[in-house]
């Protein structure tokens, strides 16, 4: 499963021709195909586009098919803005934190500037 930040949701708000994502309970939705077929309308969805959207949908009560249907809008979790994983491999400020096997050392290792430790 893909992983975004915060930051990369708020880019597709579904302004100005980006796709309108939202986060509900910490899942991200690409809802941009189902917006005019919403029996709320596609302002509401809209109004929540690049955010979360969690507490309105909370509120509004849903369908038990509506709640079915939104597994095939899903497209990923919502990471904090400092941790990302690739391909299963934690990425920190831009940095991978995957180690090779021939790598691995069980001492405390330093690459540009952090500090690594094996926790083995």
């Amino acid at each position: 499963m893909e992983s975004y930040t915060a930051s990369e949701v708020a880019k597709n708000n579904g302004k100005n021709g980006q796709p309108c994502w939202i986060i509900i309970k910490g899942s991200v939705y690409d809802v941009s195909k189902m917006l005019k077929d919403h029996p709320g309308g596609e302002d509401i969805i809209l109004d929540c586009g690049g955010k979360d959207a969690t507490k309105a949908f909370n509120e509004v009560g849903h369908s038990t098919d509506a709640m079915q249907d939104m597994k095939l809008y899903k497209i990923g979790v919502v990471v904090s803005d400092n941790v990302k994983t690739t391909n299963s491999s934690p990425v920190i400020n831009n940095i991978s934190t995957k180690v090779e096997p021939q790598q691995q050392k069980s001492a405390p290792a330093e690459k540009e500037g952090f500090k690594l430790f094996c926790c083995c």
